[in-house]
């Protein structure tokens, strides 16, 4: 009983842990509504960024992410210590499951961190350029190709594969839980979020934060079943 509330306590970090890192993806994604593209990553909108604005991003990434990392250990250690699937693909998904949960405790700080910088990179870069936003793209495009592979391989590992083991342990039964708690994969709620940004707003980037939320839903519906198995 004892193991399982401290269990349950220290996944409730997680909670303030991607509120700080939705405060984080809004600091970082809200641009005005006119923004351009600048190719598949880069926007005008980044000019409008301020510095401070990608401070507080990696600060409160910082910070998120050492209470996830708390609350992702204890999780994986019950896990691993509790559920123990009696088919082969259950308990490969159970272990891509932990796995995402794991590069989680640097993915975060990670990502605010990277994506942080290569906004004030582009903004620097445009200030050396003397705005020519042709030449910053190119240097900034340049800037980015060695980090574009860590980039994208931890992102999969992070979100797709998370997301996708999530379903995989609902819908084989494995974590018994409500099938809608499905919708709480980080890449659905991403994707709900990029549908709120057809809502006629101001500014763009409402959806910024929706993947941070379909984090936290996660460790609330792992919270429910782990407090419910002890009643």
């Amino acid at each position: 009983m004892n193991k399982i509330r401290s269990t349950a306590d220290k996944m409730r970090l997680v909670i303030p842990a991607m509120l700080l890192c939705m405060i984080g993806d809004y600091c970082i994604g809200i641009e005005p509504k006119n923004a351009e593209p600048l190719g598949t990553i880069a926007s005008t909108g980044w000019l409008t960024i301020a510095d401070l604005r990608i401070a507080v991003s990696d600060f409160t990434g910082a910070v998120g992410s050492i209470l996830y990392a708390i609350g992702a250990a204890a999780f994986i250690r019950w896990l691993s210590d509790t559920v123990q699937p009696q088919t082969r693909a259950g308990r490969i998904w159970l272990r891509l499951y932990i796995a995402g949960l794991g590069v989680g405790c640097v993915s975060f700080l990670y990502f605010h961190i990277a994506c942080g910088g290569l906004i004030h990179h582009f903004k620097v870069l445009y200030e050396i350029t003397g705005g020519d936003l042709t030449q910053t793209t190119d240097a900034w495009l340049r800037m980015f190709m060695p980090e574009a592979v860590p980039f994208f391989l931890l992102f999969i590992v992070f979100d797709a594969v998370t997301s996708a083991a999530w379903a995989a342990l609902i819908l084989l039964r494995i974590l018994p839980v409500r099938k809608w708690w499905i919708m709480a994969a980080p890449l659905i709620t991403a994707g709900i979020g990029a549908v709120l940004e057809l809502i006629p707003l101001p500014f763009s980037g409402i959806g910024s934060g929706f993947e941070s939320l379909g984090w936290m839903l996660m460790f609330v519906c792992g919270i429910f079943y782990i407090e419910q198995e002890s009643t």
